[in-house]
């Protein structure tokens, strides 16, 4: 098995470890567009010891953000400031790798009356049912996600990630919770794949074809009626069957359900509870890399000491993401790296992080210095 101190190589992509930063919304946009404060988080996630960075999610379509303060990609008029992002981060000797989305059904909205759309319409957000996509639309986000591809090649970005995940719009299309259509979009495991193979395909033509595609799939779903791992493992299949480098196994960690004005909806998170067991996305991304020939990427409370070894050893996972525990302590990899767990800042789990992205910058209980390099 290999170590955590192993390169590996995808295509033309050159990583010197197996520790990954995955995407981590900084709240830091302006825009749609990178400001210093954004460039200087990324400068120092980069110097961390990590061997790849992958950059929070780029809207591919107006109206299409996540949470507000994101980046933008759905212009050429944004490849410019992306560009600084990747400089920034391949500056320090790290490959970046941009993640792009559509929120779909849980796009950001400020008025929960303002339309958001999805493959049907059941309610994973406050606000009015999402209104199903028509066929045209479908084909118009395919297309979309296929022009951010292109930008982000343009940025100077070494790969792009796919966000389907985590009830945006493509997870929305691959679940049978959320996916409720009778046509070719919905139905059966390959109806409701159909959308994210498409995409894939559409953003392998318009990158070379030495170009690494990335794709954050759910490995996990804790909560009856979404995407069971099975699902999970025959989309993966058929994604990389499409043209996928890299699947990125991510989850949903945890669910609640939410009431506005007598509307039931779904609330998701993609991080595991405190008290959930470190490495339970990891146990389920290995059941699904064994039908695969790509690398996968495991994440879900793999800081904790000797866990993301571990993850290799067990044949779970190619690469292994931290995300919160680099936000407590950013030189988390480099310590990982060498051995030197006793010298981690841990992450207490309090979520800190999660509550502020939803009002504007991360802030982080443990890591105060992040609030005052951020806005220096």
């Amino acid at each position: 098995m290999p170590l955590l101190t192993d390169a590996l190589v995808v295509k033309k992509l050159h990583l010197k470890n197996r520790l990954v930063v995955p995407p981590i919304v900084s709240g830091l946009a302006k825009d749609g567009v990178p400001g210093q404060a954004q460039l200087a988080w990324y400068g120092r996630l980069a110097r961390g010891g990590a061997g790849l960075v992958i950059v929070e999610a780029a809207a591919v379509a107006q109206g299409a953000h996540i949470l507000p303060n994101q980046l933008a990609i759905w212009s050429d008029s944004h490849i410019a400031g992306l560009a600084r992002i990747a400089d920034v981060i391949k500056a320090a000797g790290v490959p970046a790798v941009l993640q792009i989305v559509h929120g779909g059904a849980r796009a950001w909205r400020t008025d929960p009356l303002e339309e958001r759309v999805g493959a049907s319409n059941a309610p994973i957000a406050a606000g009015r049912k999402p209104r199903p996509l028509r066929e045209d639309e479908i084909e118009e986000i395919i297309a979309a996600f296929a022009a951010a591809a292109r930008r982000t090649k343009a940025a100077g970005f070494d790969g792009v990630e796919i966000h389907g995940a985590h009830y945006y719009l493509i997870s929305q299309f691959l679940s049978p919770y959320t996916n409720r259509r009778t046509d070719r979009w919905g139905g059966s495991r390959e109806n409701r794949a159909r959308f994210a193979v498409e995409i894939v395909r559409a953003v392998r033509r318009a990158v070379e074809a030495d170009y690494p595609i990335f794709f954050r799939l759910h490995a996990l779903e804790r909560f009856e009626g979404g995407l069971s791992t099975e699902d999970a493992g025959a989309a993966a299949q058929a994604l990389a069957q499409a043209g996928v480098d890299v699947l990125d196994a991510s989850g949903i960690g945890q669910t609640s359900v939410g009431d506005w004005q007598g509307i039931s909806f779904l609330n998701t998170m993609s991080v595991l509870p405190k008290d959930a067991p470190a490495g339970e996305f990891a146990v389920a991304a290995g059941l699904i890399k064994g039908g695969l020939r790509i690398p996968v990427i495991a994440v879900g409370k793999l800081g904790e000491p000797g866990r993301a070894q571990l993850v290799l050893d067990q044949g779970q996972a190619d690469l292994v993401a931290i995300a919160r525990q680099v936000i407590a302590d950013p030189e988390s990899p480099s310590k990982i790296l060498a051995q030197r767990d006793d010298e981690i800042r841990r992450c207490r789990e309090c979520f800190a992080c999660l509550g502020a992205i939803r009002k504007g910058a991360v802030r982080c209980s443990v890591n105060r210095d992040i609030p005052g390099e951020l806005h220096a």
